[in-house]
């Protein structure tokens, strides 16, 4: 980006181009290819589908935005290639869940990313900073309140939505020079960029297929036998949500698992006297799920169940000690003006404290550990006990070896 603002994004006046057959989409894109960056956004529908439907992509290159209709633009390929260019800057705004959706749809992993969300977690704000308070405080532009509202499936699309649509993109690149101007600023670009690295990689994306059972607490309170089913209920319920592209608990809600584990075995009667699952649910599939639960078991499924660690008896004294350090953190964060969630999500810090084998290591590296400095990391890293020693006029805090 320069380093002055030019006069089309000083005064936001793009040239917008909405793009809904082939051969414009394709001549478009080959015409950013040469771009330095590009700022885009996605819009889709999740909540109805297994797999989200892609309603539009929203484009800011140079002087044009393109609003890309990918209900009638089948094949993406030029666009997913810049995506993927690491020659291209790719600005967005918690553009995770637009690439966890390329990836999901179209298996692209993108190159030379920068998050407004991420970059001014580093210099300020809250994380997650929404889109519209950062274009307020940074480019002095109110946005509509109801602009993430629409049906992007409808056809034709809202007008309204398509102005809503535009405003996603268009402060996208003044949002980067800000933002990059106040890194360099703070000496922090280096952390921006380590943080959105983690989008580069394939790893980012890629989802443990037994997630659902590895976090669940109920498949450590249950026999062998019913662990199997347990494992294979999950994996039938997403077989089916894939099948006919429905969200999971369309095919069978969260509540009614324990229901179908206990109630499989002794057939319809023990159905019959629970009145929380509807009987059209059990008729429809318990035949279905009393053969997965008397399949022979598999020595992959035995390896699968072997490899849940077992919880962790409590430690109150664990616990105490992590969250003072929890503290410790945070203050940290307050005094180099960077947000608590972005340093360490909560989630993550839990799985810390509880000793999760799951728990990312590189969360206790890079530019954390540099903030955070040897000795809290290494406190961390041990996990010993905490002592505290009131004197007269200070608190003595140390870490036993």
């Amino acid at each position: 980006m320069p380093s002055k603002f030019p006069a089309y994004i000083r005064n936001m006046n793009y040239n917008v181009q909405f793009l809904e057959n082939q051969s414009d989409f394709d001549k478009a894109i080959k015409s950013i290819q040469a771009h330095d960056w590009i700022g885009f956004d996605t819009e889709f529908v999740g909540e109805k589908y297994f797999t989200p439907v892609l309603g539009l992509i929203q484009i800011v290159a140079g002087q044009d935005i393109y609003l890309v209709d990918t209900l009638k633009i089948k094949n993406l390929d030029l666009f997913l290639q810049v995506v993927s260019n690491p020659k291209v800057l790719k600005i967005t705004h918690a553009g995770d869940n637009d690439y966890r959706l390329l990836f999901s749809l179209f298996d692209t992993v993108p190159q030379n990313t920068f998050d407004t969300q991420i970059a001014a977690g580093f210099v300020g704000y809250n994380y997650p900073a929404g889109f519209g308070k950062l274009v307020e405080k940074e480019l002095r532009v109110s946005l509509a309140k109801s602009h993430t509202i629409a049906d992007w499936e409808a056809r034709p699309l809202d007008p309204k939505a398509l102005e809503y649509a535009v405003e996603d993109v268009k402060y996208l690149p003044g949002l980067h020079q800000k933002l990059s101007e106040q890194l360099k600023k703070h000496k922090r670009e280096s952390w921006a960029r380590e943080e959105n690295l983690k989008w580069e990689s394939r790893s980012f994306y890629e989802v443990n297929p037994h997630k659902e059972l590895f976090s669940s607490d109920l498949v450590h309170q249950l026999e062998f036998r019913d662990k199997i089913f347990l494992m294979r209920l999950y994996r039938w319920r997403i077989e089916k949500a894939t099948e006919l592209n429905v969200p999971k608990e369309s095919v069978l809600q969260s509540r009614h698992i324990t229901t179908v584990l206990r109630a499989t075995k002794a057939g319809p009667n023990a159905f019959k006297s629970n009145r929380t699952m509807h009987e059209g649910i059990w008729k429809k599939n318990l035949d279905s799920w009393q053969k997965i639960r008397s399949a022979p078991v598999t020595e992959e499924e035995k390896e699968v169940l072997g490899s849940i660690s077992r919880p962790r008896p409590e430690n109150p004294e664990r616990e105490w000690t992590m969250e003072l350090l929890y503290h410790f953190v945070k203050k940290q964060c307050i005094e180099h003006s960077i947000s608590p969630a972005l340093l360490f999500p909560r989630g993550d810090f839990n799985r810390l404290k509880s000793r999760d084998e799951n728990f990312d290591k590189s969360l206790l590296e890079g530019w954390r550990s540099q903030l955070m400095g040897k000795e809290l990391v290494e406190w961390f890293k041990k996990g010993n006990k905490v002592t505290v020693d009131w004197q007269d006029h200070s608190c003595v805090i140390k870490m036993k070896p």
